[in-house]
């Protein structure tokens, strides 16, 4: 006889606290949330003492068990995805901000400043375009001129050379490299 009351005073415990719970969520839509997790707990609340008298109580918390730690598992799995696809993509900025001092330093040997720098890698970390904005640096010694190209462009000499430097240094098309002198 006290088993089943313990049985219902269980119940009745539940209840009250599941309808405290729900008057205290802060936006409706969690509700159907609630109401599924406790609706499984219910189900194990009512079928726990039904099925301990049957004497498979320990069957029904070995499957429950064995369902938790499978569902853990997949967590774990999406949680170690997520990481390293986060560290990845942190590996590729770093390394785009190291070969972005490393054409700034290149234009810099070149008697350009570099203003901006964006490299764009690929997911196999190899350069996909460079695109640099310089600056010439102002030498009263030294004037520099435009010269004219067969392309019929009119280019600075230093932003050329550097072009050339960088094509050749990361195996580059030309069309992969985009210099605006300001």
């Amino acid at each position: 006889m006290t088993y089943i009351y313990n049985w219902v005073k269980n119940l009745v415990c539940f209840y009250l606290l599941l309808t405290v719970v729900q008057h205290l969520l802060p936006k409706k839509s969690y509700q159907k949330y609630v109401r599924f997790f406790s609706g499984m707990l219910l189900t194990i609340l009512v079928v726990s003492p039904v099925l301990s008298l049957l004497g498979n109580e320990e069957l029904l918390r070995q499957k429950i068990s064995q369902t938790e730690f499978f569902q853990d598992m997949d967590n774990m799995k999406l949680d170690t995805e997520h990481l390293e696809a986060t560290q990845k993509e942190v590996y590729l900025k770093e390394y785009e901000n190291a070969i972005g001092m490393d054409v700034s330093r290149m234009a810099e040997e070149k008697q350009l400043a570099a203003q901006e720098v964006n490299v764009h890698l690929t997911q196999e970390y190899e350069v996909e375009s460079i695109e640099l904005t310089v600056k010439l640096k102002e030498d009263n010694s030294v004037f520099v001129q435009k010269a004219a190209y067969a392309d019929n462009g009119a280019e600075y000499p230093s932003v050329h050379e550097l072009r050339q430097t960088l094509m050749e240094f990361y195996r580059l098309d030309e069309n992969q490299i985009a210099i605006l002198v300001v």
